[in-house]
C-alpha cells in the first residue's frame, strides 16, 4: 500500500529495451472501478506527447522505480480512448469533501492509498481541519466505506463516521491500528474455520466406518452365496456322476406249493348225548321257557277280560 503522490516523479523502466520511457507524472483515476487506471508518462524532449501506460501492464512497483515489460505499453492517448476519457474527466480525488449520506461532513480528502499490485484504492485520508467537519486532525476511512467518488465530492456511508480511524504515527501507524481493529474477526473466522473442519473430518471418518462395516457385511454374504453355490454345484455334479440303478438279472418268480387238506380239517367235534347235542347253559333255557309261557298266559288273559266287559257293561257297572 503507498500514497498516491510517492508516485509522482518514480522512473518507468522497460525491462526489453532496458531503457527509461519516462517518469511518472500523474494517475489517471476511474472512480467507478475505485482503481488508478494508468499511469501519466513525462518524457524528455520538447515535441514530447503525452503517453499513458495502463496499470494493468505494469510490471512491478518498486521502491525507486516502475517496470513495465517492453517500451510498446507506453502509448499515446488517441491508442487509449478508454484511458483519453477518464483523464479528461479529471478526477483526482484530493482536495474533494467528504459528505456522509445523511448530510453530514466528513472532512476532506488530503491523500488516497493505492495497491501497487492491482492499482485499486485502498482508503483514503481525511483530514478534518475545517470548523463543520466531524473528524478532528487527520484519519484513515477503508474505501469501502465509500458510495461514490466524484470531481468535487466523495459520498461515504453512515458507518463512515463509527469506522474511521485517528492517524498519529502516519501510515505504518494506521495500518497497525486496522490490522488491531480486525484482529479479532480474524481470529474468530479462524476459530470458526477450525470448528468446521474438525466437524467434517467427524463426519467423514463416521462415515467412512460406516461404509467399512457395511463392505464387510456384503463381504460376508457374498462369501456365504458363494460357499452356498458351491455345495449346490457339488450336489448336482455328484448326481450326474451317479449310475442309473439297473438290473443285473431277469426277476425270478415266486414259487407256491399247494397241498390237498384232509376232509375232516374243517368238521367241528361235538359231543352227543341221548342223539342230541346238550345245551351249554341249560339253566338259562328253562327260564326263557318259563318266561314265555307266562307272557302267552297274561296276554290272552287280558284280551278275554275285555271282551267280557263289552259284552256286559251293566255287570261291570252293578260290581262297582
Amino acid at each position: 500500500m503507498r500514497k498516491s503522490k510517492k508516485f509522482i516523479g518514480m522512473p518507468v523502466i522497460s525491462i526489453a529495451e532496458g531503457q527509461q520511457m519516462g517518469t511518472v507524472k500523474g494517475l489517471v483515476i476511474d472512480p467507478v472501478q475505485q482503481k488508478v487506471a494508468a499511469l501519466i508518462i513525462e518524457q524528455k524532449g520538447w515535441f514530447s506527447e503525452q503517453k499513458f501506460a495502463p496499470y494493468g501492464k505494469v510490471r512491478s512497483v518498486g521502491t525507486d522505480a516502475i517496470t513495465i515489460d517492453r517500451s510498446a505499453v507506453v502509448e499515446k492517448g488517441t491508442s487509449l480512448p478508454d484511458i483519453l476519457k477518464l483523464y479528461k474527466d479529471k478526477v483526482t480525488i484530493i482536495g474533494c469533501k467528504v459528505i456522509v449520506e445523511n448530510g453530514s461532513h466528513l472532512g476532506e480528502v488530503d491523500e488516497y492509498f493505492v495497491e501497487e499490485t492491482t492499482g485499486s484504492i485502498v482508503g483514503l485520508e481525511i483530514t478534518g481541519n475545517l470548523l463543520n467537519s466531524i473528524i478532528k486532525g487527520k484519519s484513515f476511512l477503508d474505501i469501502g466505506f465509500v458510495k461514490t467518488i466524484g470531481k468535487e465530492l466523495v459520498v461515504a456511508s453512515n458507518d463512515a463516521m463509527e469506522n474511521t480511524v485517528k492517524i498519529d504515527g502516519g501510515l505504518q501507524e494506521t495500518v497497525k491500528q486496522i490490522k488491531d481493529s480486525t484482529s479479532h474477526i480474524w481470529e474468530s473466522t479462524l476459530q470458526k474455520t477450525k470448528e468446521l473442519g474438525s466437524k467434517t473430518k467427524e463426519i467423514s471418518s463416521k462415515t467412512k466406518e460406516e461404509l467399512e462395516s457395511k463392505t464387510k457385511d456384503l463381504g460376508s454374504l457374498k462369501d456365504l452365496g458363494e460357499s452356498l453355490l458351491e455345495k449346490v454345484r457339488g450336489k448336482n455334479k455328484c448326481e450326474e456322476d451317479e449310475e442309473p440303478l439297473t438290473r443285473s438279472a431277469p426277476p425270478v418268480e415266486d414259487q407256491v406249493e399247494v397241498k390237498d387238506l384232509p376232509p375232516d380239517a374243517f368238521t367241528r367235534e361235538e359231543e352227543v348225548v341221548d342223539g342230541t347235542p346238550e345245551p351249554e347253559n341249560p339253566k338259562e333255557d328253562n327260564s326263557v321257557v318259563e318266561e314265555v309261557a307266562v307272557e302267552e298266559v297274561t296276554e290272552s288273559d287280558v284280551k278275554e277280560s275285555d271282551t267280557e266287559n263289552e259284552e256286559n257293561p251293566d255287570k261291570e257297572n252293578k260290581k262297582e
